[in-house]
């Protein structure tokens, strides 16, 4: 699919110095989403006070730019979403079987207009996607993306830094593009953040497996992170059986090509690097919500028992302040470190901190004792 189609408007492109500087654009904005909670703090505004105000807004906002169209229709997804089931009832493999999509696009620059947009390909995604076939067409489709959108925040409540990060003006625009990306999100997020059932939590994540191809590689990264091999093999076993039934349906060369973007001899990879990572500003979607999830807990993590012991470690290593603390700068390169000297020895830290208790010298940690992830102020 398009995210960013070449006929957008070469007078707007040019305006930004080529349609790559406008795609980095836009993935930059993306990105200053993790500034939120930096701004707050600096406002002095409590996080539990400031995110329904944000969540309110970028959701109002979402709405706006569905129903006007304006900041909209920077993708053909959510109006091809709806045609992919019919293709697989008609009797056709929809990994082979490309389709045309129209639909239109507002222009701010040349003066404002509509201009028709098609676009003709097969489907890319895993295939529980097909099964998302919203009332309403593309704009439906945009709706039930935005409120994937508002779901994830509505689960990251209870960490306030990620939910400012998530709750974001630029994520909520694009979740009401109508790219189909919110609704693994929301499905992950529904699988790793308590309290669902363990057999809940398992089959959202599996479901979220069946959604996109980032689903299984960003669960594979999340395994692997926690050294849980059994997982790592699963969630691929999962993924690949997910997809067999149209691989057996063939031809398997071209159906592995798009549903796992494999470059093979009959069918070219269509999503070249690193040109997609800026042209497809969507993908940003995903370091955002993982940054929202993880990083707070990474941070737990390091003034935990299990995780200190290594942070101590790291920090050791690291050049402090005159009070021995670690400035800001240098904290996110010692919490890095500190993970990596846990997976390569994971036992260390136990070992370590009840070695310190039985000298009677507990670990000490060099980081702030108020929480940065934390609510602001401190409760």
């Amino acid at each position: 699919m398009a995210p960013i189609p070449q006929d957008l408007g070469t007078a707007l492109l040019n305006a930004f110095g080529g349609h790559n500087t406008f795609g980095v654009l836009l993935d930059m904005l993306a990105l200053v989403s993790f500034a939120i909670p930096t701004v707050v703090r600096g406002a002095k505004i409590p996080f539990a006070k400031a995110l329904p105000y944000l969540g309110v807004f970028s959701l109002v906002l979402g709405i706006v730019s569905i129903s006007t169209g304006l900041a909209n229709n920077g993708t053909d997804e959510p109006y091809a979403a709806a045609q992919w089931l019919g293709v697989v009832l008609a009797g056709h493999n929809p990994y082979v079987y490309p389709v045309t999509t129209t639909y239109t696009q507002f222009q701010l620059y040349p003066p404002p207009y509509f201009q028709t947009l098609h676009s003709t390909a097969p489907f890319v995604y895993l295939p529980v996607s097909m099964l998302f076939v919203i009332p309403g067409g593309g704009t439906g489709f945009k709706f039930f993306a935005l409120s994937a959108w508002a779901g994830t925040l509505y689960l990251l409540r209870k960490q306030p830094w990620g939910a400012l990060v998530w709750a974001s003006p630029i994520m909520a625009l694009l979740a009401a593009q109508g790219f189909n990306d919110p609704l693994p999100i929301f499905f992950l997020t529904l699988a790793l953040v308590p309290p669902l059932p363990r057999t809940a939590s398992k089959a959202s994540e599996y479901a979220a497996l069946g959604m996109k191809q980032f689903a299984p590689v960003v669960m594979v990264i999340y395994y692997f992170a926690r050294r849980k091999w059994v997982h790592i093999g699963l969630t691929l076993l999962v993924t690949f059986l997910i997809l067999l039934p149209f691989v057996l349906w063939g031809p398997a060369s071209e159906v592995l090509c798009t549903g796992f973007l494999l470059p093979t001899h009959s069918c070219p990879s269509s999503y070249p690097l690193p040109e997609s990572l800026y042209v497809h500003w969507n993908y940003y979607l995903w370091p955002v919500w993982l940054g929202a999830l993880f990083g707070p807990r990474l941070f737990q993590w390091a003034r935990g028992p299990e995780g200190l012991p290594h942070f101590s470690w790291a920090s050791a290593r690291i050049r402090t302040s005159r009070e021995g603390r670690l400035r800001r700068s240098r904290q996110v390169g010692a919490l890095l470190l500190a993970y990596l000297h846990w997976w390569f020895h994971p036992l260390l830290g136990r070992r370590t901190a009840r070695a310190a208790a039985g000298a009677g010298a507990p670990l000490r940690s060099v980081l702030p004792e108020e929480d940065p992830f934390g609510d602001w102020p401190p409760r």
